[in-house]
């Protein structure tokens, strides 16, 4: 049984080990990039009013706040694996190498600015992308359907800056494009008082259309 502890400690938990450091590193490069657009946007056209910055909040999560909009990164800090019967494992990449399986998580929401300034617990977020990243620091992406299909097949999607850059653009469109729509006058006729000292989401406050999403593996990773 030690044997087998020690087999199972220098395969599986050394690949999701190392695989957590990687992601570290690709984490830190989106936040980089982020950085790098707000810093291009801030000094582009008629735009320098405009509160276009990028905040740190852990080692975990950052945020882009851009207009009305704010995208929030959120990195994941358990390995997860595909399950057998998702359709992506059964592509030839994957299911020749089963270790490949073995992803890490960045979850990219939408929230509009004013949600998070004025803490308005009860809005609502989007999850707009999913970016899932494998030892062989190659990725696919599920979400917003205009940003997913710009990146090829995860067997030849490696990571680099141009794509980066590439993902980062693509989400700010992508919140930028989503219109607010206003809630049906006969839903906020009446409020309570709660709701009026609160002034929450329910009194009212637009939401987003919604978004377009594609998801390749429409399974549910399995949490390891």
């Amino acid at each position: 049984m030690l044997a087998e502890i020690i087999e199972k400690l220098e395969t599986t938990t050394k690949l999701k080990h190392d695989l957590f450091n990687q992601l570290v590193m690709y984490f830190d490069n989106l936040e980089k990039t982020c950085r790098e657009v707000a810093s291009e946007l801030e000094n582009a056209g008629n735009i320098k009013n405009m509160p276009i910055r990028v905040e740190k909040v852990n080692d975990y999560e950052f945020l882009f706040r851009i207009g009305g909009d704010v995208l929030i990164f959120m990195m994941q800090s358990n390995i997860v694996r595909i399950p057998d019967e998702a359709y992506i494992s059964k592509t030839k990449y994957l299911k020749n190498d089963v270790s490949l399986r073995y992803f890490g998580q960045v979850l990219i929401y939408n929230f509009l600015a004013d949600t998070i300034t004025y803490g308005r617990l009860e809005d609502p977020g989007y999850l707009i992308s999913r970016v899932l990243l494998n030892r062989g620091n190659k990725f696919f992406l599920e979400g917003d359907r205009k940003i997913v299909f710009g990146f090829p097949e995860l067997k030849e999607n490696i990571v680099s800056k141009e794509k980066n850059r590439q993902l980062i653009e693509g989400l700010i469109l992508s919140a930028l494009n989503n219109d607010l729509i206003a809630p049906n006058f006969h839903d906020i006729m009446m409020i309570n008082y709660h709701q009026k000292l609160e002034h929450t989401s329910s009194m009212g406050n637009p939401q987003k259309i919604g978004f377009d999403m594609f998801a390749k593996n429409r399974e549910t990773p399995n949490p390891q």
